[in-house]
């Protein structure tokens, strides 16, 4: 199954990589030196056909601020559009913190912005369930309307784990040492079942295919509009600790005057769309994003310290 799995992200990023490479050669620029044509990536928190759905606005946004076509595209995972990044196949990726940070040591990719959600850079886990049997206490409703209670992971030991993806810093890393400090190897003491994205752990909870699954805080209401019962059927009973949120990142080598450009194009998407309701601005339909905020070089240091630990 293992194999499988790799040999399909293998096809996969090699499909990716011949598309990108047909698709956009990277030695046309204008008079600015600009490229003729940006790529975007974006991750895969939703599937990915969801995501699809919903980039023509953005990328329409960033053609009218830059003036310049953009492309955009789904990897299949958090991998293919690092790589794509890191070889210049792509030019702007919205990137959560693992992938930012492999890529900032492997190619000098560079964070730019940093995502703000609910007047948050910052953003943790939670540990879901389907089993009130779980809680300390009944489980409650949260300000949502979600149900919520307080268990000790430690009741994840020998079951099943819905996560996201292994380079996934909420769907896999955060939680994966939260597991260790309990005294739970991630690697032994569990079954880990990569389903892609938060969605996909959401709902991997809710049809009863596992027990416990993790996503980001609170990816249930990403699916509670088609599925309403997720409020009555999936339980938040723990939480890892904070974690940095995701953010906008460039390829190293993009002309200074369009690094500032895109900036600024990301941060005036938002003041576009204030009047909008927050349900149909596209930074919130795509990631659930309210806005940016500048990217210090050591915010990530958090994340790349706890893969350091990890590998060890």
């Amino acid at each position: 199954m293992a194999f499988m799995i790799r040999s399909l992200r293998t096809l996969a990023l090699l499909a990716l990589g011949l598309w990108l490479a047909g698709c956009c050669p990277g030695t046309q620029t204008d008079e600015r030196g600009w490229p003729r044509e940006l790529v975007l990536g974006l991750v895969p928190a939703l599937e990915a056909e969801a995501l699809v759905e919903n980039l023509d606005p953005l990328t329409r946004h960033l053609e009218a601020e830059l003036g310049i076509p953009v492309r955009s595209f789904v990897p299949a995972d958090y991998t293919g559009l690092v790589e794509a990044l890191g070889s210049g196949r792509a030019d702007i990726g919205m990137l959560p913190p693992f992938a930012a940070m492999l890529g900032m040591r492997r190619y000098d990719l560079e964070p730019v912005l940093i995502s703000v959600r609910l007047g948050e850079t910052g953003y943790q886990t939670q540990w879901l369930t389907s089993d009130p049997g779980v809680c300390d206490e009944p489980p409650t409703r949260d300000e949502l309307g979600m149900l919520e209670c307080h268990g000790d992971i430690a009741q994840v030991r020998g079951q099943t784990v819905a996560f996201t993806d292994p380079n996934s810093t909420s769907g896999y890393l955060f939680p994966a040492l939260q597991l260790l400090d309990g005294g739970i190897d991630p690697e032994s003491d569990i079954r880990s079942l990569y389903v892609g994205g938060h969605d996909a752990a959401v709902l991997a909870v809710r049809a009863g295919d596992v027990r416990f699954g993790v996503s980001y805080d609170d990816a249930r209401s990403m699916v509670r509009p088609q599925y309403p019962d997720v409020a009555e059927r999936v339980i938040r009973f723990n939480r890892a600790p904070m974690i940095p949120n995701d953010g906008v990142t460039l390829r190293p080598g993009l002309p200074e005057d369009l690094r500032a450009a895109i900036i600024d194009a990301f941060v005036s998407l938002e003041a576009t769309q204030q009047h909008l309701p927050r349900e149909e601005r596209v930074l919130w339909v795509l990631y659930e994003i309210d806005g940016f905020q500048p990217m210090t070089a050591d915010v990530y240091d958090p994340v790349a310290a706890s893969y350091d630990r990890l590998r060890r």
